[in-house]
C-alpha cells in the first residue's frame, strides 16, 4: 500500500511540473521582446510558475519550492509595508506559521535596507523571559542568498568516488542555502521535536517553538553548517527555459 501511495504521489507531483513548465514556458514566451533587469539581481529575471504561482524570477520559484521541501507555509507578496522611514516596501515571502518574512536577494544583496527596517519595524520590546506575544520576540525578518553550491571534492565522505561521478553529484545537487537575519548575528533553522515543524529561530525563540510553544530540544544549523539543501527546479533546467540560472548560481 505504501508502495502505491508513493507512486501515486509521484505521478501527481510529475503532472504538476509538466503543468508549471509549460505554463512557465508559454509565458516566457509571450515576454520575450522584454528586456527589463530583475532590479533586485541586477539582471534578465524572466517569470516563473511554480504550483500555479507567477513568480518574478527563478530564483523565487526555486525558493518556493525549498520551502515546500521543507513544509513550511508561504504566502507571496501578500501584503505591502509602509516603514518608518515612509517607504514602501512589498517582501517576497510570509512564512505564515512560522511568523518569519523571506525577502530573496540575487548575487550582489543590493538594496537591504528596507529588509533590515522592516525587521526593526516588527520586532517586539518585551524581555526574553517574559515575552507573551503572539510570535515570541516579534515577527522575524529572513534574507534568503543564492545557494552555496556543492562541492563534493572538498568532502571525506566523497574522497572514494571517481572524478565523474563527483561532477554527476555536484551537477545535479541544488546547493545549500544561505540566509541572515535581519535583527540578530546568530540565527538558526530547526526542525521542532514538538510539532516537527521547521522554522527559523533567534533570541527568544530558541527557549521555544514560535509555533507549538514546545521547549526547545532540536538541533540547531546555523547558515554556514551546510544542513539543508537548496531546490532547483528540475524541470527548468533545459537552456531553453531557464536563461536566469545565473541567479541562483
Amino acid at each position: 500500500m505504501n508502495e502505491q501511495n508513493d507512486w501515486e504521489e509521484y505521478v501527481e507531483q510529475l503532472l504538476k511540473d509538466c503543468t508549471d513548465r509549460q505554463a512557465t514556458a508559454n509565458l516566457r514566451a509571450g515576454r520575450a521582446t522584454d528586456s527589463s533587469l530583475d532590479e533586485q539581481a541586477g539582471i534578465a529575471a524572466l517569470p516563473t510558475i511554480y504550483r500555479g504561482t507567477e513568480f518574478r524570477s527563478l530564483l523565487e520559484a526555486s525558493w518556493a519550492a525549498t520551502l515546500d521541501s521543507f513544509g513550511i507555509a508561504w504566502e507571496y507578496e501578500p501584503e505591502t509595508f509602509v516603514l518608518p522611514s515612509e517607504v514602501r516596501y512589498l517582501p517576497d515571502f510570509h512564512l505564515t506559521e512560522i511568523g518569519v518574512w523571506l525577502e530573496v536577494k540575487g548575487p550582489g544583496i543590493p538594496r537591504i535596507e528596507k529588509a533590515y527596517e522592516l525587521g526593526k519595524m516588527l520586532a517586539c520590546g518585551c524581555e526574553d523571559l517574559s515575552c507573551a506575544c503572539s510570535w515570541a520576540g516579534g515577527e522575524m525578518v529572513i534574507i534568503g542568498h543564492p545557494p552555496k553550491p556543492f562541492d563534493p571534492w572538498s568532502d571525506e565522505k566523497y574522497s572514494h568516488w571517481p572524478g565523474r561521478s563527483k561532477a554527476e553529484i555536484a551537477r545535479n545537487h541544488g546547493g545549500f542555502i544561505r540566509w541572515t537575519s535581519t535583527r540578530r548575528h546568530n540565527s538558526w533553522l530547526t526542525r521542532c521535536s514538538g510539532c516537527a515543524r521547521m522554522s527559523w529561530v533567534e533570541g527568544v525563540r530558541l527557549l521555544r517553538c514560535p509555533v507549538c510553544g514546545a521547549s526547545s530540544e532540536s538541533q540547531l544549523y546555523r547558515d554556514f553548517e551546510d544542513g539543508f539543501e537548496f531546490v532547483r527546479l528540475p524541470w527548468l533546467s533545459a537552456a531553453s527555459v531557464q536563461p536566469d540560472a545565473g541567479e541562483a548560481a
